[in-house]
Formats: structure tokens, sequence, C-alpha cells
């Protein structure tokens, strides 16, 4: 026995035996073999450079098989390519490194956990802002880091596929010749490589690379993905914070109502019932702010498990103002920009390639392998028959199995396109679905700040100066500022609904729909501006109109 060491590689704690054909190696012509075989055995694993750019996404091949591809003549029922989107435009896709570990206690999780948001950048914000938090979200999320990764994994395949298997070395000794005076000492050297037949190799390598093509792009759905989910969340929070305002404007107004209806029962001009009355609806107010309150944390915990930071972590407060888009395409014109964004599509169009690749692969399966041999067989004592050259191919006489596997290729392909027809026809339906709910609750904040929160306002002013003159009772003037405050928590809940109806649309389609027009106000100051009397309430926040943000088509990873 010959043991080999691996002194090189501290990380591998094993060693090699290489058996020496169980006896002593005899003659300086033993050495070569042996000291190839040595050192084979002391190369060991080396990784090499990664066969994927970790700064970019891997070119995208053709996303579809052309007509009668397979070489069976069947027709193939991949899209047309021109249907395919080109990837040229979708951001780069970063190797992203875990930022979290399973650990099996609580002060592990600690340690694992992003730094505190003191050192963060959403912590230097004076307000939380949506793009800003879908970018952290983005950069922190387990789920795309594990489909990078699954993509890398995938980026690998390639140059396993399109490399030729190891060259065989061997040899065999006579034993009998050792020592002997009528014979040389005999042995045999022999070398053979496999060549596959022209194509095999093509093939293989170009499914591996349509198969990490569709990986990069599963990367880019799941980024979509994970910028919904975020941006659902950030409307989630804005609306509590709104309702908090809303509650503590809705406090001081109805404060300031009970001074005067306390100031009047003392002059004896009402009865106490209308300072009860205002002790009780403020009691019912603070009951509301203690769910509010119970919203917002609940809110915030949900987006700082987006950001894998404790749930009770503190967080900015949203913004005051909203921009809120300007009308959109029509539903087609959407269907059409989803067709040329959409990853996923994408992906699927990836796949129905892949296993046309596959079939065309089966085909070749009908030829022949060939393994080329070299041999030195000094068991010819006639030195010139020693060298020796030739080939072995194998016969592909059953065809039964490689026929089945054409078949079972083309099915392949046929479940990967009926797949795709049914995310198109979801696709369609959602996209209309979206579409009419961001239109509907478009207008519906037109309704508001047009017609029921001006009123609303002028009602509560009205009630509060007729209260005054003694023209009206306090209930009336209760039930005029119940009114305003359920408008207003209204008028929050559309502001957040139609965002998170519109961040829908824009997971649909790939990415903010093209060609839309400059925000519109929606909800301007004027018509939510108190009138300006003592006591009046303060100015309830309205969404207005910057600028309106776009991000690269289809990718979502900078949804800024």
């Amino acid at each position: 026995m010959v043991t080999v060491h691996r002194p090189h590689d501290a990380g591998f704690p094993y060693e090699t035996h290489a058996p020496i054909a169980g006896t002593v190696l005899r003659g300086t012509r033993m050495s070569v073999p042996v000291f190839i075989l040595c050192g084979l055995l002391a190369n060991g694993c080396r990784t090499g450079a990664p066969s994927w750019n970790a700064t970019a996404v891997p070119p995208q091949p053709e996303i579809l098989v052309g007509e009668n591809d397979v070489s069976t003549g069947h027709p193939s029922h991949a899209p047309d390519l021109e249907q395919v989107p080109s990837n040229a435009t979708r951001a780069t896709i970063v190797r992203q490194e875990p930022t979290t570990r399973l650990v099996a206690h609580s002060e592990a999780i600690q340690e694992e956990l992003p730094a505190p948001d003191a050192h963060s950048i959403l912590a230097m914000q004076s307000a939380l802002e949506v793009d800003s938090l879908v970018r952290e979200v983005l950069n922190r999320n387990p789920n795309i880091s594990s489909l990078v990764a699954a993509w890398q994994a995938a980026a690998e395949r390639f140059p396993q596929e399109i490399s030729l298997e190891d060259p065989m070395f061997g040899f065999m000794l006579g034993p009998g010749s050792w020592g002997s005076n009528e014979v040389g000492f005999a042995y045999t050297l022999e070398t053979s490589q496999k060549i596959p037949w022209p194509g095999k190799r093509r093939l293989r390598g170009e499914i591996a690379r349509v198969r990490s093509s569709a990986a990069s792009l599963d990367v880019d759905e799941e980024k979509l993905r994970i910028a919904e989910l975020a941006q659902v969340a950030y409307y989630e929070y804005y609306l509590a914070h709104r309702r908090l305002a809303v509650l503590k404007e809705s406090t001081e107004l109805l404060e300031a109502l009970r001074e005067v209806a306390e100031a009047k029962y003392r002059a004896g001009e009402v009865q106490q019932q209308d300072v009860l009355l205002a002790d009780v609806e403020l009691g019912r107010l603070e009951r509301r702010h203690l769910e509010q309150e119970r919203a917002e944390r609940i809110s915030r915990a949900r987006i700082n498990t987006l950001l894998l930071a404790l749930p009770n972590d503190p967080l900015p407060a949203p913004p005051v103002e909203l921009p809120a888009s300007g009308p959109l395409p029509g539903s087609r014109e959407l269907l059409e920009q989803s067709l040329a964004l959409r990853p996923g599509l994408s992906a699927q169009a990836a796949r129905i390639r892949a296993e046309g690749l596959s079939a065309r692969l089966a085909c070749k399966e009908f030829f022949p392998d060939m393994e080329f041999v070299a041999r030195y067989d000094a068991f010819w004592q006639e030195i010139p028959l020693r060298p020796m050259v030739g080939m072995f191919i194998n016969v592909p006489v059953h065809k039964a199995r490689r026929h089945a596997a054409v078949r079972e290729a083309e099915a392949r392909m046929e479940e990967q396109q009926a797949i795709l027809e049914a995310q198109f026809l979801d696709l369609a339906f959602e996209i209309e679905q979206s579409y009419q709910r961001v239109e509907e609750s478009h207008k519906a904040l037109n309704v508001y700040r047009d017609r029921i929160v001006p009123a609303s306002r002028q009602s509560v002013e009205s009630a509060r100066a007729s209260y005054v003159a003694g023209r009206l009772d306090f209930l009336r003037l209760v039930e005029s500022q119940q009114r305003l405050l359920s408008v207003q928590d209204e008028l929050y809940s559309a502001i957040a609904e139609y965002h998170q109806r519109l961040a829908e649309l824009n997971r649909q389609v790939g990415g903010p729909p093209l060609g839309t027009l400059p925000s519109m106000e929606v909800g301007q100051a004027d018509a939510l501006a108190p009138a300006e009397r003592p006591g009046a309430a303060a100015p309830a926040e309205v969404i207005s109109a910057p600028e309106k943000s776009a991000s690269p088509p289809g990718g979502a990873t900078d949804p800024s």
C-alpha cells in the first residue's frame, strides 16, 4: 500500500491509499504510472473560479424552439421569440450573502440580526419613504438570497455539461515475466478518451444555460413579489399613523367643544347632559386610540420582520403626503407591457426552450458515442507491434428506450407550454381586475376631495356655530363631529387602498405602468382645511403630488 497525504489541504481530514498491484514495484519503467497515479490522487479538490459572473445576469438565450426544431419532425409548441421579453434592461443581480442563520438560542439570534436602526439608512431619514424601505427589504430578504444561490448553482451546470469525461489511464503487469531470462519485463500502458457524438455536448450546455437563465428570471420575479409585500406593509403603517393623527385632531376638537358646553352649563344655558355627553365621546375616542396604537405596532412589526429586525424596533414615521399617479394606460396596454416585462413569463418560456432542447438531445442518443484508445503493450515481445491505437463505439440497438426518451421530452415541453398558457390567462384576468380596482380607488379619492370631506368640514363648523348661538343641541353637534371623524378615516383608508392596489398592479405588469401621465393632486389642502375659527381642528394631512417615481422595467431590484 502507498499512502498519499494531502498536506496542502488542511481541511481535508482523510488519507488516500493507492494499492499498487499488491506487490513490490520493480524496474524503473513502473515509476512512470506510479508517479502519474500519485500525482492525480494528491491533486485533490481545488475549487476554481466560478463560471457565473457575480456582477451581471448571465446571457439570456433564445426562449423558443423554432418550428420543427425537434429532429423528430414534430412542430414546436414554444411561443414566438418576439413574444418573449428581452432581459437586456433588467437590473443586474448581485450576489448576496445570507444575513441571518438559524441559531439555537436567543442570544445567537441577537448577534445575527442586522445592526440597530441607529446605524441604518432608514433611521437617518426624517420620514420613512417607501422607496428606501423597498430597497432595504430587497437587500436583506433571505428568499431572494436563496434564489440567487439557486441561480448560481444552475449557472455552474454549464461547464459540467460541456466538459468531456476524464481520460482513463491504466496499466497491467505480467508477474510471470519478473526475473525471467526467457522474456522481457511484461507490462501494458493504456489511455483512452470518450468523445460523445457531435452536437451532444453543445445541446447539454445550451440546456444548462437556458435553465440558468430561467433561474435568474425567478430572482426577478421574487423581487417583484417581495417589493409588493413591502409596499403593502408600508401603506398599512401609513394608514395606522394617519388614523392616529385623525383621532388626535378629533380629540382636540371635542375637548374644545366640551369647554364650550361647560361654559354654557355654568352660565345656565344648557343642561349638564351636554358636558357628560362630551365626556362619553372622549372616552370612546380614547378607546379607538388604543385600537389604532395596536394596529400601528402590528404594522411596524410586519415591516421590521421584512427587514430582519426585531418586531418592536423603532421606525421613522411615514410622511404626511403620498404621491398619486395620473391616469393609467388601458388594461390592454398594461397586458402588452406585462408580456414584455414580466420575468415569470420569460422564465416559463425558457423552460419550454429547455424541454425542446432536451428532445433534440434525446434524438442524438440514436447515434453512437466513441472512445479512442492508445496503448503500449510490452507483452508483445516484438517491439514494432507494441504501440496500438483503436476506438470503441456503443451500438444503439435498443431503440425503444430512446424513442420513449424523445416522447418524454416532447410531453414535458407540452406540459410547460400549457403552464405558460395558463399563466397568461391568469395574468390577463389579474391585470384587468387590478386595473379596475385602481381606477375605482382613484375616482373614490376624487369624490372625497371634491365633495365628502369639504361638506363634512362645513357641517361641523356650521353645527358648532349654531350650538354656540343656542340654535342646535349638543347631540347634533357631536353627531357632526363623529361623521367628520368617519369621513377622514375613510379618506385615509381609500388612500392606503389606492396605493396597495397600485402596488399589486405594478407586480402583475412587471414594473410601474409605462406611459402614465404626471401625478395629479388627490385631496388638496384647500378641500380639507378647516375654517379658521377659535377652537377649530387642525387641518387634516392630505396627499399631494410629489414627483412620480419609476423603477427599472421588470426588475424591481430598485423600486424607487
